[in-house]
């Protein structure tokens, strides 16, 4: 069975707290199934410098169906207080068998 690869770069709103923000990537033939490797991440404070206390980028297959594979990104980035926005950016690498 064929291998392939599609990377999904998914955006993090400014924000505080964790987030759980879900991809999809589309492949040519229906999937058999699949893993979701992180890729690259940039997770960036809205204001003055901190001292960090939690980062975290995380991804994990939600489900497979046909041709599409759906994925969620988990991501925090927190100093001691839990309290200052950030934003930035998780990039997906997402492996399938395919038919």
């Amino acid at each position: 069975m064929p291998v392939e690869f599609r990377t999904s770069s998914i955006t993090i709103p400014n924000g505080t707290g964790r987030r759980s923000i879900q991809g999809t990537v589309t492949f040519g033939t229906n999937v058999i199934r699949a893993g979701v490797a992180l890729n690259g991440f940039k997770l960036d404070y809205a204001n003055s410098d901190h001292h960090i206390n939690v980062l975290e980028a995380d991804t994990d297959i939600v489900s497979i169906s046909g041709r599409t594979v759906t994925f969620r990104v988990e991501a925090q980035y927190a100093d001691k207080n839990f309290d200052d926005p950030y934003s930035g950016y998780v990039t997906a690498l997402v492996i399938a068998e395919t038919q």
